[in-house]
C-alpha cells in the first residue's frame, strides 16, 4: 500500500476526533483541582466568675459549648474574674521584649508571660519575640493577676484539607446533549466533593475527640477546686474584658469573647469599653437585665455583642459561641 492512502486514514482519523469533541458533545476538560478551605479556626476566651455560687454552673454551661462542636485549632482561655488591682495595657515599641516589658513594670516575666498566652505557644509563637503594635497586658506590680488564666489549651490541627474536583466550564453555544453532558459532570463533581467535604469532617471530629475530652476534663477539675471558693467577691469585669481583648488580637481565627459571668457587668462591668474589640464577636450570658451589659463604642470598633438572659443562655449559647 502506498503511503497516500495512510495519510488519508490519519486526516480521517483527525476529523473524525475533532467532530466527536465539537458536535457530539464531549465537555472540556476539568481544570485542575483545589484545596477544601475549612472555616476559620475558634478562638475562644470565657471569663468566669470563680464565687463557689456561680463557678459551677459557668463552668458547666462552657462544657456544653465545647461539647457541641469544636474546630481544628481552636484555641481555648478559661480566665478567671479577680479581685485583684486591675492591669494596664502596653503597646509593643520597637526594642522591646517580654524581659524588658517586666523590668520596666516591675513585675516577675513568668507573671506578665501566664498574663498573655497569644505571646507564646498557644499562637505559635516564641516567648522571646514581640512586634510593635502587640498589645501586652501588664499585672500589677503588687503581685496578682486581674483576670488568672486556669486553662490555656489549643486543639490539634485535624487532618489534611482534601483536594476538591473542580466542575467543568460551560460549554459555549452548547447543543442540547452538551448541555445536559456538562450538567451530569457538575452534578458529578459536586456530589464527589460533598463526600470528601464529609470525610474530612468526620475525621477532624474523630481527632479533635480527645481534646474535647480533656478539656471537658479540666473544666469539672476546676468546677471542684472553686466550690470551696471564698465567699462572693466583686471581679473587675471591664478589666477582665479590656485583658481578654488583648489575648484574642493576638490569636488568629474567628475571635468569640465569652463572658459567663455576665451578672457581674453592673457597676464597673458596665463601663467597660469595646474600643478594644474590633473584629471580636462578644457574647455576654447569664445577664438579667441587657441594659447593664453596654459596650460603648464596640459597634463602631467593628465588635459585634451578643447578649442572652438565664433562660437563653441555657437555650442558646452553644449557636451563639460556635456560630
Amino acid at each position: 500500500m502506498t503511503p497516500a492512502p495512510r495519510v488519508g486514514l490519519m486526516r480521517i482519523a483527525c476529523v473524525t476526533c475533532a467532530l466527536t469533541v465539537i458536535g457530539c458533545g464531549a465537555v472540556p476538560a476539568t481544570a485542575p483541582s483545589e484545596t477544601f478551605r475549612p472555616p476559620p479556626p475558634l478562638a475562644l476566651v470565657a471569663i468566669v466568675d470563680p464565687s463557689a455560687s456561680e463557678a459551677a454552673n459557668e463552668l458547666r454551661q462552657l462544657g456544653a459549648v465545647i461539647q457541641a462542636g469544636v474546630t481544628p485549632s481552636q484555641t481555648l482561655v478559661v480566665s478567671l474574674l479577680s479581685a485583684a488591682p486591675a492591669a494596664a495595657t502596653y503597646v509593643v515599641r520597637g526594642g522591646d521584649s517580654l524581659s524588658s516589658i517586666a523590668a520596666a513594670h516591675g513585675v516577675p516575666l513568668a507573671s506578665l508571660q501566664d498574663a498573655n498566652p497569644q505571646l507564646g505557644p498557644l499562637a505559635h509563637r516564641d516567648w522571646s519575640r514581640v512586634y510593635p503594635g502587640d498589645r501586652v497586658t501588664v499585672p500589677p506590680s503588687g503581685g496578682g493577676l486581674p483576670a488568672r488564666n486556669a486553662i490555656v489549651s489549643r486543639a490539634p490541627a485535624g487532618p489534611r484539607p482534601p483536594a476538591l474536583v473542580r466542575g467543568p466550564a460551560r460549554p459555549a453555544n452548547a447543543t442540547t446533549f452538551q448541555d445536559a453532558q456538562y450538567r451530569r459532570s457538575a452534578a458529578d463533581a459536586e456530589a464527589a466533593n460533598r463526600e470528601r467535604v464529609a470525610s474530612w469532617r468526620a475525621e477532624a471530629a474523630r481527632q479533635l475527640r480527645p481534646w474535647q475530652t480533656q478539656v471537658l476534663s479540666r473544666l469539672d477539675e476546676l468546677a471542684r477546686s472553686l466550690n470551696g471558693a471564698a465567699a462572693d467577691r466583686a471581679g473587675d469585669v471591664a478589666a477582665a474584658i479590656e485583658s481578654a481583648a488583648n489575648t484574642l488580637a493576638g490569636l488568629p481565627g474567628r475571635r468569640v469573647l465569652l463572658v459567663l459571668a455576665g451578672g457581674r457587668m453592673s457597676g464597673a462591668g458596665g463601663a467597660a469599653s469595646g474600643r478594644s474589640l474590633a473584629g471580636v464577636h462578644v457574647v455576654i450570658a447569664n445577664v438579667a437585665d441587657p441594659s447593664e451589659a453596654a459596650l460603648p463604642g464596640a459597634a463602631a470598633a467593628g465588635a459585634t455583642v451578643t447578649t442572652l438572659d438565664p433562660a437563653l443562655t441555657e437555650l442558646e449559647l452553644a449557636a451563639a459561641v460556635n456560630g
